[in-house]
């Protein structure tokens, strides 16, 4: 079954085709564009198109609340239609699950610390970094000496070269780094919400 949406919006993919198993998307000429219709398409005289075969088609995701949905190909490649009309997206969405029989389809809210995990384990790292350096400071304003040994500096190289620039620096330079973290960590959980999986 043939079915062509259209979607006008900024950002969005300009034409979204599916036909004989396999996903269209690109941003064709006006006149191209006006031209296509569901009972007579060439897609090899559009060139702009980009193809998905369902073949390839490992997981959909849909996102509320986010411009585009998201179709892995496998574990290094995925592609994106973008729509940015919310309820277009939806209804794109509900056709790709109509045709992809045989995948699973759960939906559900991801837990914080699954969503965020990067920027959670971003702040723990940088927080044990602190600390280290700090007692590495603590340690050489008592007069202990440390010499690194081998070819490489490695992370104890690098946490003793922090902690020279004494206490006051170390503070500093952990506030800003701790204020993105938590920046981007907020940032991260507001757009939380809930996803649509069609899964292989």
């Amino acid at each position: 079954m043939n079915k062509i949406w259209k979607p006008t919006e900024p950002n969005s993919d300009k034409l979204i085709l599916i036909r004989e198993d396999c996903i269209y998307k690109g941003n064709p000429s006006f006149e191209e564009l006006n031209s296509i219709n569901e009972e007579s398409i060439n897609v090899k005289e559009i060139k702009s198109l980009f193809s998905i075969p369902f073949s390839y088609i490992k997981k959909v995701e849909n996102q509320k609340g986010k411009g585009f949905i998201h179709i892995y190909l496998g574990k290094e490649t995925e592609e994106q239609l973008k729509i940015t009309n919310e309820n277009l997206k939806n209804e794109i969405f509900d056709f790709i699950k109509k045709e992809l029989t045989n995948f699973n389809y759960t939906s559900k809210t991801p837990n914080i610390f699954s969503y965020a995990k990067t920027q959670i384990f971003g702040i723990i790292i940088s927080t044990i970094i602190f600390i280290w350096a700090m007692y590495f400071d603590f340690q050489l304003s008592r007069g202990t000496e440390y010499v690194i040994h081998g070819s490489g500096v490695g992370l104890v190289g690098l946490v003793l070269l922090l902690a020279r620039f004494g206490m006051a620096k170390l503070i500093i330079g952990y506030s800003l780094i701790l204020g993105i973290g938590v920046f981007s960590f907020l940032k991260k959980i507001k757009s939380r919400s809930e996803i649509q999986v069609l899964k292989r």
